[in-house]
Parts: C-alpha cells; sequence; structure tokens
C-alpha cells in the first residue's frame, strides 16, 4: 500500500547527512516519488524558483497524485550535473577504480567519454559504472589511424614498457587491436571492420592530423608531427559507423583538420584546433576561419574544447601564441553558435579545463553552465534525455550553496548531488 509523508528539512545538508548512513539501503528501495519545493533552477537562462516533481527516476510535469518525500531545498540553487567530454584519465588502471569514479562524483561531473581506451584495461571498471550510484561513461576503445600514426606511436614507444609489470614481456604491436587499429587503404578497412565492432565501443574514434601534409614533403621542424588517417578513407568509415548506429569523434589538430572532417559527415571533433603549435610562423595552420564556423554550426557538429592539451607544446615560449589561438577560435565558434563541449584531454578533472577556459574571458557564467551542463551531457550521451532540469528529462541534478553565475566559486559548492531519481553519498 502507497504511503504518503512529508520530510520537511532545515539545510540540505542535514538530508544529504541521513542519506549517506542508509546509502546501500537506499538503493534496493523502490523509486520514491519526490516534490522538490523552494528551490531555484536553472533554465538555460536565469535561475527560477518553483517546486519541481520527480517519478520513476524522471521530472514530471504535473504534481504526482502520491508524493513519498517533500524536500525543502532551502532556496538552494540546482543545476544539472557536470561532464567530463574528453579524457583518458578513466582507463581502468592506475588509481582502484572506486576513487577514480568518486573523484569524479565529488566535482559533480557525472558523465565522462574516454574517446580512446583500452577495452583490455577497461573491463577491469566496466561494472561499477552506469548505475545509478556511480559514473555514467562511453567508451570508443581503440582508434582508427594510420599506421606508425597518433595515437600508434604513442602506445607502443612510451606506454607499452611501462605496463609490462602487468602484462609481462612484450613486443612491439602488442596494442594493436586493443588501443588502436591501423587502417591504411579501403581493404584494411573492410578486413578489420567486424573485429572493430566485435568489441562493441560506444562509439568510434578516428584520427585526421595534419591532413594537408598527406603527400606533400614534412613541414620543416624540430619536431616529428603526427600523423592520422588518409582523409579519402575518413567518408566510407564514417558512412560504415553510421549504417552500425555508431556515432563518429575524430581527433583533429589543425584548421584543415577540422574542416575535413566535417566535411567528411563527422559527429564530433575530439578537439578545437590550436592545442599545438611547433613553429610561430605556422600559428595560421591552427586558426579556424569564419567559414569553419559557419560550417561547424550548421552541420551541428560537437567539438570539445582540449585547451588544456597544449601542455604537448615542447617549445613553451610559444604558449601566448597558443592561448591567442584557441581564444579566437571559441569566439569564431561562438559567433556562430557552433556546439561547444567540455573535455580536457590532459587533467585528472574537468574543472582545470573549466578554468582555461575561463582565463580566456569568452564565456559569460550563464553561457558556460550551458556549455558545461547541457552540450557536453548531450554529446557523450546523444541518445538519453540528460542536460536539462525539464519534463520528460532524467532527474539528475546538483544543488549548490550559492548562485554560479553570480560567482563562479559556488559550482564547486556542491550540498547534494542527486541522480536518476536517488540521494547519492555525501563526499568531504
Amino acid at each position: 500500500m502507497n504511503r504518503k509523508f512529508t520530510m520537511l528539512l532545515l539545510p540540505v545538508i542535514i538530508l544529504l547527512a541521513s542519506h549517506t548512513n542508509a546509502f546501500a539501503q537506499q538503493f534496493a528501495e523502490k523509486n520514491k516519488v519526490y516534490a522538490f519545493e523552494n528551490g531555484q533552477w536553472f533554465n538555460g537562462e536565469k535561475f527560477v524558483r518553483k517546486t519541481v516533481y520527480v517519478k520513476d527516476g524522471y521530472f514530471v510535469n504535473t504534481k504526482p497524485a502520491v508524493i513519498d518525500t517533500l524536500v525543502n531545498l532551502q532556496n538552494k540553487f540546482i543545476i544539472p550535473p557536470f561532464s567530463e567530454s574528453h579524457t583518458h584519465h578513466l582507463e581502468g588502471v592506475g588509481a582502484p577504480p572506486q576513487e577514480l569514479i568518486d573523484s569524479y562524483l565529488k566535482d559533480g561531473v557525472f558523465y565522462v567519454k574516454n574517446p580512446n581506451n583500452v577495452r583490455f584495461f577497461t573491463k577491469n571498471i566496466i561494472d561499477q559504472l552506469n548505475q545509478p550510484n556511480s559514473l555514467d561513461a562511453s567508451f570508443a576503445n581503440g582508434g582508427l589511424t594510420i599506421s606508425e600514426g597518433h595515437p600508434m606511436v604513442l602506445f607502443e614507444d612510451q606506454v607499452r614498457p611501462s605496463i609490462e609489470p602487468m602484462t609481462g614481456k612484450t613486443e612491439r604491436g602488442w596494442f594493436n587491436g586493443k588501443a588502436y587499429y591501423t587502417i591504411n587503404n579501403e581493404k584494411e578497412l573492410e578486413d578489420k571492420w567486424q573485429t572493430i565492432l566485435a568489441d562493441k565501443p560506444d562509439f568510434i574514434k578516428t584520427y585526421l592530423i595534419n591532413s594537408e601534409d598527406i603527400g606533400k614533403p614534412s613541414s620543416s621542424s624540430k619536431y616529428k608531427l603526427r600523423a592520422g588517417l588518409d582523409p579519402s578513407l575518413l567518408p566510407l568509415i564514417v558512412a560504415k559507423a553510421h549504417n552500425a548506429g555508431l556515432r563518429v569523434a575524430t581527433h583533429v589538430e589543425t584548421a584543415y583538420d577540422f574542416r575535413t572532417a566535417i566535411m567528411a559527415g563527422v559527429d564530433e571533433l575530439a578537439h578545437m584546433p590550436g592545442f599545438y603549435l611547433f613553429d610561430a610562423a605556422y600559428s595560421s595552420r591552427y586558426q579556424l576561419t569564419e567559414d569553419d564556423a559557419k560550417l561547424a554550426a550548421v552541420k551541428k557538429v560537437f567539438i570539445t574544447t582540449t585547451l588544456m592539451s597544449r601542455t604537448l607544446v615542447e617549445d613553451k615560449s610559444l604558449l601566448p601564441i597558443v592561448a591567442d589561438t584557441q581564444k579566437k577560435n571559441l569566439l569564431l565558434l561562438k559567433k556562430y553558435g557552433a556546439r561547444i563541449a567540455i573535455g580536457s584531454d590532459h587533467s585528472d578533472s574537468p574543472v582545470d579545463e573549466i578554468k582555461a577556459i575561463r582565463e580566456l574571458n569568452v564565456f559569460t557564467n550563464t553561457e558556460l553552465l550551458k556549455l558545461w551542463c547541457e552540450n557536453s551531457a548531450q554529446s557523450i550521451f546523444p541518445k538519453r534525455k540528460i542536460g536539462l532540469l525539464e519534463p520528460g528529462y532524467e532527474a539528475s541534478f546538483l544543488v549548490l550553496e550559492g548562485d554560479p553565475v553570480a560567482d563562479w566559486n559556488n559550482t564547486a559548492k556542491i550540498i547534494s548531488r542527486f541522480k536518476q531519481g536517488y540521494f547519492m553519498k555525501a563526499f568531504r
């Protein structure tokens, strides 16, 4: 028999403390029907004070006939969860899996995308993900690249020696079919496609790097520039992936890579051009044009920021030029309404990426909230209704102590986390 009862709470933290002690039992219970009163809810433009109802893990438009729990939010501020749209931190090796998961949840990050993982390792963490009390993540498995291209050289020559304590002695090529697939021509694509699909990737990762150099002498540089797929293969890969119901994310580095990937029909660019520079004379190679930004907006391609990848620049004296290029590119993408997602690539948390973006003074706090809460979640799980606090969407949100539009530091002052109809455990 349904039982209606009311819990009028003082600070939300009291509610959170009571839920922490009964965390295991809570997840064994049937999903409750909630009414959240006296909260200020972010609608994409501003915070609106209203009562919000949750049933079966989703926001609902009308008041349910029976409400199990009434929560007084005490005028706190509610936003969608944060996301990390590009990371290789969540891999299944290194720190204990729960420690990795908790580090994201503590920062308010519920959704994570790893666009090139090693399934041999990731399988160790999969069972602990994609649950109401955990982190939701999507994985591409090994990426598609050219022989001796990126990330083949990285994995075989730098990563492989470091993992031998776990794997035993390995030979060069051990990561082939695990961290990457070499696709040098159409025949190799045909021969390897079913093997790629057999590992059940959530999406397909491809590499298009310095593609304007294909068939030309390499640029004069003391640094060896990375390489990726022959661009003529990318439309074929996109067609195969889409036919299999999979989206395609492409690693790009130059503006030429950017426009070539979009014209090939990819769904996401895993980087924004401008994070790398080997010579000041080549800075224009990484600068987007007005037409590039328009094209991205028209094609509705997600573009992941990855400003933090600039740590790869060997000549640190070039970093001011890199930052200036990144700012100009972001301003163009913003101007034309391109779909920007937040991803760091090289950080343990997207909080670092957000800090780097804010230093460029491109977005208002309201705009940045939309990118981090809405766009980023939808870029990771485009088939799910997440990232908005609206009826029909999954009931997942963060309760903040103060207004993040007025003071961005309030994004770190998380009082409570609610995911798919459940309160999550507290983090100190």
